[in-house]
């Protein structure tokens, strides 16, 4: 476990996995960053995203199957502020999680001489598929989750998303690669329990980077990932489906990711369905668990949490089949979506007009003060002393005193 912050220079990589509450932990870091410095502990973000592109920028990514140009450099940024910072700093991304060996290599050469220590947060099997399909589909997967499913068992190389399942959410491969230049001793990993509440997270992640959980309130951070229920993201897979080439990936994950997805889609239909693994693929997903299971126990990485969080429970009997929206329920997300939609875009209209009014104000002010800019330019030099001195005895009471004595004096 983390010991108490040192003088020593440490970077924790905390690098996936997805669907773990690696989104929650960022928030939280990010928001309280200030107060975490005060304590020795930096994490080293001007922008919330900077740890995103960081780790697209060390893999060179082409990440969503599109280039992410203003990724450059971002890595060597986020390095050189770790080597500044004279103890403790944490990066955390999951896309960090798909680093191959020379990636790994390269990561620790360019933060020394900080001391690298790795953190993986994991949930078992059984909530990260159907969680991480889900994330897919925000993302522009077309795919049924049956359809998904079968692409990931049989470990098909065809679609960049299913590679990418397993290169971040294998729990025992993505060790290994980070193993490649992290000895086993500075590799924590932090389990995630069915049903530990994100309080619990915050608690073990803290106590391995070595500070006071109850410094900041965690509890203050809005859940900025939450889940969809069966109708929801069949909405957002039928819309997938209809994609064109209108938009590029990050102006489309932008429009539904972003607008429809967490800004409209997340909390606003309470009754909808919620979805798991189904019943029929626990058989396999349970000797899978328990293949990594066995294969961390004898690893000899610093466990936080219990191995036995990563094996999964039995099946929930009230989770729905992913699959199973109907078009009713479809419809009804539909509509309650657009009524959303067009609430907001009729107040976004109200406050554009406001601040088109505004921005005329101001445009009108620049171009009277400008006139009189001008004009005071054009004076004799005398006469513009005279001029700046009475607009200060405007505001300015001693001036002002001191011109109407001078006004007097001169008999006007």
């Amino acid at each position: 476990m983390g010991s108490a912050l040192d003088s020593q220079q440490r970077v924790f990589l905390h690098v996936g996995a997805p669907k773990t509450g690696t989104t929650f932990v960022q928030s939280v870091l990010f928001r309280y960053r200030n107060e975490l410095a005060a304590q020795g502990l930096s994490y080293p973000a001007e922008r919330y995203d900077d740890h995103f592109f960081a780790a697209v920028d060390l893999q060179d990514l082409d990440f969503s199957g599109e280039a992410r140009p203003e990724a450059t450099g971002t890595w060597e940024q986020v390095a050189a502020r770790v080597r500044s910072w004279p103890g403790t700093s944490v990066v955390s991304h999951d896309v960090f999680a798909g680093a191959a060996e020379g990636h790994v290599e390269a990561a620790v050469a360019d933060l020394a001489p900080a001391q690298v220590h790795v953190i993986f947060t994991a949930r078992d099997l059984a909530r990260q598929l159907p969680s991480h399909w889900q994330e897919d589909v925000k993302h522009g997967q077309t795919g049924t989750f049956s359809d998904w499913y079968a692409g990931v068992a049989r470990h098909d190389d065809s679609d960049w998303q299913l590679r990418w399942f397993w290169r971040v959410e294998d729990v025992p491969d993505v060790l290994r690669r980070w193993s490649a230049g992290v000895t086993a001793d500075r590799i924590h990993l932090v389990t995630v329990p069915s049903g530990g509440e994100p309080a619990l997270l915050w608690r073990r992640f803290a106590a391995v980077v070595g500070i006071d959980p109850d410094t900041v309130d965690a509890s203050a951070v809005r859940q900025p990932n939450t889940g969809l229920g069966v109708a929801e993201v069949e909405l957002v897979r039928r819309l997938n489906m209809r994609r064109d080439d209108t938009l590029t990936q990050a102006a489309y994950e932008h429009a539904v990711k972003g607008l429809l997805v967490h800004e409209t889609l997340s909390g606003n239909n309470p009754g909808s369905r919620r979805f798991g693994l189904p019943e029929a693929l626990y058989p396999e997903v349970m000797a899978c668990s328990q293949a990594w299971v066995d294969n961390l126990g004898v690893a000899g990485y610093d466990v936080v949490g219990d191995l036995a969080d990563l094996v999964p429970a039995l099946p929930q009997s009230h989770a729905a089949h992913p699959d199973s929206a109907t078009d009713a329920e479809v419809a009804e997300v539909a509509v309650r979506a657009l009524d959303a939609l067009t609430l907001r875009a009729h107040t976004d209209e109200h406050l554009l007009s406001a601040a088109t009014q505004e921005s005329e104000r101001v445009r009108g002010q620049v171009k009277e003060l400008s006139g009189r800019l001008r004009e005071h330019q054009e004076l004799p030099h005398w006469e513009r002393v005279k001029r700046t001195v009475v607009e200060i005895g405007r505001t300015n009471p001693g001036v002002g005193r001191a011109l109407d004595a001078y006004r007097r004096v001169r008999g006007r």
